[in-house]
């Protein structure tokens, strides 16, 4: 085994402990199924939608979650589908129990593991899978639109990468298995968001791309908090 499969391995094993082991609660935790319905619907559609056009802050892999996680919480009213510039109008229900903004910021992310434990509204990749979400195992068959695809790519400037599985697109009018993502900046590129059948992305020219259980650096699938069944 070469120092860099080792390392990912390492760093696989490390993450998917501090996922499936911290005791301290996520601070966003939805009321009930109807409740995670709606975000799943929101925050998938919001995902989806960057592919069409970006956010001027959606700028790498967590920015997009980010972005679509805050957006999906948001009471979605006539202002806010002006300034997001949706094609149309979903008709999801809102999310009734949102975390409440503050006036030091929307502390929607976990931040650190201590107790008692910090909160933010920024939270880079790895953040975002060791403290937010919950390891689901490295087989893609188990996972749900809304789940993360968590990939470690050491020597990379950025190595810790997400993707987020949407499922069927309304933007597409066939299959139902896409999935969204920021490639990242480097260098004088600023990156882009890019779509993809998982079916394809299964098949990647570049096998560390691949979501297969045999890829040592796809660490796995993620499902965040606010998704997971308590």
């Amino acid at each position: 085994m070469t120092p860099t499969s080792m390392r990912a391995r390492l760093l696989l094993a490390g993450v998917l402990l501090v996922a499936t082991a911290t005791t301290v609660p996520a601070q966003v935790r939805l009321a009930d199924e109807s409740d995670r319905s709606a975000f799943r619907s929101w925050f998938t559609l919001l995902a989806d939608a960057q592919f069409e056009q970006a956010a001027p802050d959606v700028t790498d892999c967590a920015a997009l979650v980010r972005f679509a996680f805050r957006e999906a919480l948001r009471a979605h009213t006539p202002e806010w589908s002006r300034r997001t510039a949706l094609p149309f109008t979903p008709r999801f229900p809102d999310v009734k129990s949102a975390p409440r903004a503050t006036p030091a910021g929307w502390p929607l992310f976990r931040v650190s593991d201590q107790t008692p434990p910090r909160f933010a509204e920024f939270a880079d990749a790895r953040t975002l899978i060791a403290l937010n979400s919950v390891a689901m195992g490295r087989d893609i068959s188990r996972a749900r639109p809304g789940d993360l695809l968590y990939f470690q790519q050491p020597g990379q400037s950025q190595p810790d990468h997400v993707m987020v599985l949407v499922g069927r697109s309304f933007f597409e009018t066939e299959g139902a298995d896409w999935v969204v993502y920021h490639t990242g900046p480097g260098g004088s590129d600023p990156g882009e968001v890019r779509k993809v059948r998982l079916s394809a992305l299964a098949r990647h020219p570049s096998p560390r791309w691949r979501p297969l259980a045999t890829n040592s650096h796809f660490v796995g699938v993620f499902r965040l908090h606010a998704l997971h069944t308590p």
